[in-house]
Order: structure tokens, then sequence, then C-alpha cells
């Protein structure tokens, strides 16, 4: 995934979130009652729209570390599809465990959520702790047409 579709695949997907904020905002406003009177649905779907609000966000500036701190392409790229499609598999594992539920648990497709949390883990601490190629500063790497 090269940097411009990450920033844009995540400003979407931010897009996408905060518009399920606002039509949730306004099922709730209407007082549907399929939202309002199921409370594991209305959990759920807030849960599904703040965490992938959220974590959309976290992307843009998972994008921004990758080009600042000098990620080696190789593992910026698989960096950049792990983060952003842990982000995506959190905030949808949230919205389908609320869509699809039982009496008392959220559905199956909520158990996604930690393995979706996991990658996205694994991307951060994967940009913390590596390295510029060339052992300079981040600066110097980004000038190096290589």
């Amino acid at each position: 995934m090269s940097p411009s579709t990450h920033l844009r695949a995540s400003l979407w997907s931010l897009a996408g979130f905060l518009a399920m904020g606002m039509w949730l905002e306004a099922m709730l406003g209407l007082r549907v009652s399929s939202v309002v009177d199921d409370a594991l649905r209305r959990e759920f779907l807030r849960l599904g729209h703040a965490h992938g609000g959220l974590l959309a966000l976290v992307n843009v500036g998972l994008g921004w570390a990758l080009e600042r701190l000098g990620t080696p392409s190789g593992w910026a790229a698989r960096v950049r599809v792990a983060a952003w499609s842990g982000a995506l598999i959190v905030g949808l594992g949230f919205v389908g465990g609320g869509v699809w539920h039982g009496p008392t648990d959220p559905g199956p497709l909520v158990l996604l959520v930690p393995a979706g949390a996991l990658m996205l883990v694994a991307s951060l601490v994967a940009v913390a702790i590596l390295r510029c190629p060339s052992g300079g500063s981040p600066d110097q790497a980004s000038n190096n047409p290589s």
C-alpha cells in the first residue's frame, strides 16, 4: 500500500465511521425502535462508530510517522496494510457484533475485534522500533532517492 493510498483509505474510513455516528444519532433522535429498544445493538453500534473513527485517525498519524521516521519501505508497506486492516476490522467487528446478535451476547463478528487490535498494536510497535536504513536521521533518509 502506497503512502497516498494509506492516507486516502484512512480518510475514507474516518468519513464513513463519522457518517455512521451521524446516522446513529439520527436513529436515536427519531426514536427508531430497532436501535432505541435494543440496548446491546445500540451499545455495539456506538462502540463501532467510536473505535472506527478514532483508529482511522490513528492511521493518519501512523502514515505521518512512517514518513517522518524513515521506516524502511518494505516494512512500511506491510505496516500500512496491517494497521489500516486492523483498524477497519475493529470498527466493523463491533458493528457486526451489534447488528447480528443473540438475546444477551454480541454476535460472532465481535470476535474479530481482538485480532484487529493486535494487528494495529503490532504495526505501531514495528514503526516505533524500526530504524532508518542509513543509520542517519530520518531527514537524511528521506532525501536519499534510493
